[in-house]
């Protein structure tokens, strides 16, 4: 698996954002039901809701094959098709940092793995983000926590925020 080098993002509106570094409005609305799966998804941008609002840990990646992180109480995956001139990642109000990541079409994996107790809401996370090369890639969730409450099919548009 190739990896970057880890990077240390400042979370804020609770969320990771991941989108094709030249897409227009990249940030997405999210309704109740997007709230409830924990993402939320168009063509080219994707939002997963984060654990914690506070700095954490990021890895990108790029993988062979589909896998569990056995440390992650939120794991999801949704499609992802990466344009030309790779991906962005960040959160509102953060530094935006772009990931050299080929083009063509991903399963995108988010791990969401606590770093601390969580005891007073703000404690550091780790968030993995594994692109795994697939054709025909579809939304599923790996593993659940509390906060996830997904409808029986997912929600897969999004509003530009």
């Amino acid at each position: 698996m190739k990896k970057w080098k880890d990077i240390l993002l400042d979370i804020s509106y609770s969320q990771v954002n991941v989108f094709n570094t030249d897409l227009q409005d990249p940030f997405n609305d999210w309704t109740d039901t997007h709230v409830k799966q924990r993402f939320s998804w168009r063509e080219g941008s994707v939002s997963f809701g984060a654990l914690s609002d506070w700095e954490s840990e990021v890895s990108v990646g790029l993988g062979e094959e589909i896998y569990a992180n056995e440390q992650a109480i939120r794991s999801i995956v949704v499609p992802f098709y990466v344009e030309g001139n790779g991906v962005t990642i960040t959160s509102i109000l953060s530094e935006e940092f772009i990931f050299d990541i080929p083009q063509g079409s991903y399963e995108l994996f988010f791990h969401a793995i606590p770093l601390e107790s969580g005891e007073d809401g703000l404690y550091r996370v780790r968030y993995e983000l594994t692109f795994v090369r697939c054709a025909t890639p579809k939304p599923h969730i790996l593993k659940y926590d509390d906060e996830l409450s997904p409808p029986q099919e997912f929600c897969m548009e999004a509003e530009p925020a």
